[in-house]
């Protein structure tokens, strides 16, 4: 399969699963497609996926922390809270933007993955061998025990292939580049480091006055149209910080006190995002049908510690 791109449209098929992403089920969009893949298949993916993972950190951006060695999601959280805390202790303006595209995976365009892998620097025999596994590829779709007819794949890297984090990630770079180019973003810690971009699959950016949004919007509006991605503006959202005025933006992004971002509920200040993580967690330190085991100073306490 390697050697000769002896690959099989058996092989290369795929059975797509829908996975839940919370209680209220309505829509699809409500569900996670997962694909269940071919083991030969997953086995020459993962050696790809080998043989590519060392280069990332040479090719993408120092602060993507998806698929980067070294790199890991707790370190990409910790660069949002500094920089929060940074803002609420300095009193700077600061907006924490946080940009979800819809159907990110599987709204990569082919063309442009490819593209972007060449670009990149890499062999054109290894290109070549990615892009026949996704030449000529299918899928199923398993609803309730049944299976759908055969759907032909035009674009997308197939959660559920290990391929598709590295894809994705070199694939998003090229604009994360383009914003930290453009961008102020905001310096904290010890050697004073500018930061404006973290990502992490989402992408969030710390914008230091209003007009960055008109960049963003522009940046956005070229990354759609090179890689068929296309932003959701209700999911993403903006919190303000520090000295942060205003709630109007040219994205059309809703500012709200809240910000979700990589699992963790963020608000404008650390006491309020330290209650925001802990609060539920602390909630289940309780013996059924009898008051809380810590009392409301201890939780004040603990949420000190945690922050």
């Amino acid at each position: 399969m390697y050697l000769n791109k002896a690959i099989t449209p058996q092989q290369k098929h795929g059975v797509i699963v829908c996975l839940p992403k919370h209680d209220m089920l309505q829509t699809p969009t409500d569900y996670r497609p997962i694909t269940l893949l071919n083991h030969d298949y997953k086995l020459l993916a993962r050696i790809l996926t080998r043989r590519l993972r060392p280069l990332l950190a040479d090719y993408l951006w120092k602060t993507q922390f998806c698929g980067v060695p070294g790199n890991t999601i707790l370190d990409a959280v910790a660069t949002v809270r500094d920089a929060i805390a940074q803002s609420e202790m300095t009193h700077t303006h600061l907006c924490v933007l946080s940009l979800v595209f819809r159907e990110a995976f599987d709204r990569v365009a082919h063309r442009y993955l490819f593209t972007i892998l060449k670009a990149y620097g890499l062999h054109e025999c290894f290109v070549d061998r990615m892009r026949h596994m996704y030449q000529d590829a299918t899928s199923t779709v398993q609803i309730n025990g049944h299976i759908t007819g055969t759907i032909p794949l035009r674009c997308s890297v197939r959660q559920g292939c290990p391929l598709s984090m590295a894809h994705f990630a070199m694939c998003i770079n090229p604009l994360l580049h383009y914003l930290v180019t453009l961008l102020n973003g905001i310096r904290f810690g010890r050697t004073g480091n500018r930061v404006a971009v973290v990502a992490y699959a989402d992408v969030t950016l710390f914008v230091t006055q209003h007009e960055d949004f008109r960049v963003i919007r522009h940046a956005v509006e070229r990354y759609e149209k090179a890689s068929g991605a296309r932003l959701n503006i209700h999911k993403s959202k903006a919190l303000a910080v520090g000295g942060w005025k205003g709630t109007v933006n040219d994205l059309g992004v809703d500012f709200v006190p809240n910000i979700k971002i990589m699992g963790i509920n963020f608000s404008n200040t650390m006491e309020g995002t330290a209650h925001n993580s802990w609060s539920r967690t602390t909630a289940q330190l309780t013996s059924p049908g009898s008051a809380s085991i810590r009392t409301e100073p201890e939780h004040r306490a603990m949420n000190k510690i945690c922050t």
